[in-house]
């Protein structure tokens, strides 16, 4: 990394940590999201792609108290220096925004919809820190078959300029559902996993309430292996 965009990385994260009050007000004001007796924790999973801000978005109406939507893409946006081409350089600011919305919504008993990939290395973590809060926790998994969530991601970067490298999506459609595969098998029915599996060329979707780990690979089968997969994407 040369040091044009390693500044631009750490104003970034300086930026964050240096406006937390204007975070918090931007994604998680007062009278909007408030406490609640018995919040819940839902997170997002998925492929890049594959739907998961769409039906994040839908899953708000399940709530009686409007959640805070925690989204590191929407965070990025508020930094400065931010083009979409460079996302890249602003995953350390954006992961701080989250952690920062996420432990209010903790500590403040909110409802909470975290929508991310799940790829990441702490969506275990995150899990369990909702439920030593006793909080209700869902993992929504949205799966697109990978071609199609590919072109989608590639016409996203056209129109907003948010750029997701081919081997970041392969890395990410794979880890997302380990990581889905790993917590469920570890907390088992202290959460709730569900899926919904999209298919925009027949304009359908199918939805999967409160499956096993031993499920997961079944409904959301790949037929690629990575290699295979980066081969077919173009």
């Amino acid at each position: 990394m040369n040091d044009e965009n390693s500044l631009i990385e750490e104003n970034a994260l300086v930026f964050i940590k240096t406006h937390k009050k204007e975070v918090l007000e931007r994604f998680c004001s007062p009278p909007v999201c408030h406490p609640v007796t018995n919040p819940i924790s839902l997170f997002m999973a998925g492929s890049p792609g594959a739907g998961k801000t769409e039906v994040s978005k839908s899953l708000i109406k399940k709530f009686k108290n409007i959640p805070v939507r925690i989204d590191a893409d929407e965070i990025r946006v508020i930094c400065p220096g931010y083009t979409g081409t460079n996302a890249h350089l602003f995953q350390k600011a954006a992961n701080k925004g989250v952690n920062l919305l996420y432990d209010h919504a903790l500590h403040n008993n909110i409802n909470c919809i975290m929508d991310s990939t799940f790829a990441y290395g702490g969506a275990s973590k995150n899990i369990e820190r909702s439920l030593k809060y006793s909080r209700k926790v869902e993992i929504w998994f949205v799966y697109q078959d990978p071609v199609r969530a590919w072109e989608f991601t590639k016409a996203r970067e056209a129109r907003e300029a948010r750029r997701v490298s081919k081997d970041v999506f392969i890395k990410t459609f794979f880890e997302a559902r380990n990581n889905a595969r790993a917590v469920k098998e570890r907390f088992g029915s202290d959460i709730e996993l569900n899926i919904l599996v999209k298919d925009y060329e027949a304009g359908d979707e199918e939805l999967y309430l409160n499956v096993q780990a031993s499920e997961l690979d079944r409904i959301v089968y790949s037929r690629y292996s990575e290699e295979e997969l980066n081969s077919k994407l173009l």
